[in-house]
């Protein structure tokens, strides 16, 4: 399930629908949302934020970064 969700972003970033420092959904929201549990949701951003494709700061939502690495 959680590459469900890494290849949901890395789909709205292609697709243009993410936009630069857009937040993305809590993980307890998202997890909520689809009835799964948060460390799924977790291990999702934890794989987009090593791909360089979330920036997270400690008490702020994952955010979409400006620049993508190259």
């Amino acid at each position: 399930m959680y590459l469900q969700i890494v290849e949901q972003v890395r789909h709205r970033i292609a697709a243009g629908t993410l936009q630069a420092d857009e937040e993305l959904p809590s993980v307890r929201v998202l997890a909520s949302e689809h009835l799964i549990n948060p460390n799924t949701v977790a291990r999702a951003y934890l794989e987009l934020e090593r791909e360089g494709l979330l920036s997270k700061r400690r008490g702020r939502e994952p955010t979409f970064p400006r620049a993508l690495p190259s």
